[in-house]
């Protein structure tokens, strides 16, 4: 007997010791403890894991184990214990996926079994793919507990919270951008004045120079061009300074309206999205004659 056989056999004899039909409780072979072949120790491991977590009536772990016990040696055998695993599973767990898949596991130990009729009982597998369908269908016809419509969110009344917002944020911008557009006029016109009075206070340097005029010059053309320059100069830094000082004021001042109004406009749009939402409700419903959506709010 070969290697293969000794393992398949001992596989076999564990399968139906895991039965639950009492004419299936057969004893664990001997030879199970001793793998004749080091290639099959991790399955074997994978197993005896599976056969311990059965009897403990962890379903679940035995599942897992036996199917890698499966994956490692290709045993068909181990089929059955694998249907077994998730048959039991179901006990414990009343979910119709593990029938369903118990049921696919049986069916294919159903086929090892019409390619080599020494693998197992072919009667008792179908008997329990039979058992597996009425488990299935008493399942699948199981009363589910009567669902109850779920109430349209309530209608929010009231004006629109977010409509003042929106409309001081609105003004806010709108100032702020002129306050910006009259800094920047103001800084331009104040600018070109200063570089007018520049140019005359310039034309008065000329003349004094051309009069050799000197400071505290008693000659009356002399008093009247140096009280000219002190006017000119005096005019000129002021526009000089207002081109400046006013427009960044200005400037400023409507960077800022800008920005409050941004802040305004958002958080009063977000309100009227909220509220808009909240003026039209849609739930899903169920009536004998069908389903469909419960619509409901304010026009």
């Amino acid at each position: 007997m070969t290697a293969h056989h000794v393992l398949s056999s001992c596989f076999v004899g564990l399968a139906l010791a895991l039965a639950p039909l009492p004419a299936l409780a057969t004893p664990t072979p001997p030879g199970l403890l001793a793998p004749p072949v080091d290639t099959n120790a991790e399955a074997r491991a994978a197993y005896e894991s599976g056969e311990t977590a059965y009897r403990l009536g962890r379903f679940e772990d035995a599942a897992v184990s036996f199917e890698r016990a499966y994956e490692l040696s290709g045993l068909s055998d181990i089929l059955y214990n694998i249907g077994l695993a998730h048959l039991r599973w179901y006990d414990v767990d009343v979910d119709i996926k593990h029938l369903r898949r118990a049921k696919v596991v049986f069916q294919n130990y159903v086929i090892e079994i019409q390619k080599n009729p020494d693998l197992g009982d072919l009667d008792e597998a179908e008997s329990l793919i039979a058992q597996i369908d009425e488990k299935i269908a008493a399942d699948g016809g199981a009363a589910e507990p009567p669902q109850q419509d779920p109430q349209p969110a309530p209608v929010v009344e009231g004006p629109d919270p977010g409509k003042k917002l929106r409309l001081g944020g609105g003004i806010s911008m709108g100032l702020g951008g002129a306050l910006i557009v009259g800094g920047v006029v103001s800084g331009v016109l104040f600018g070109l004045r200063g570089q007018g009075l520049e140019d005359d206070l310039n034309a008065e340097y000329d003349a004094r120079n051309e009069m050799g005029c000197v400071e505290n010059d008693p000659r009356p053309d002399c008093e009247a061009i140096f009280a000219r320059i002190s006017d000119f100069r005096s005019r000129g830094q002021a526009s000089n300074n207002l081109a400046i000082g006013l427009g960044a004021s200005l400037g400023a001042i409507g960077l800022i309206g800008v920005a409050v109004g941004a802040v305004l406009f958002v958080k009063g749009n977000k309100k009227t999205k909220a509220w808009q939402q909240g003026q039209v409700s849609v739930a899903p419903m169920w009536s004998p004659s069908g389903a469909g959506l419960s619509v409901s709010g304010r026009f």
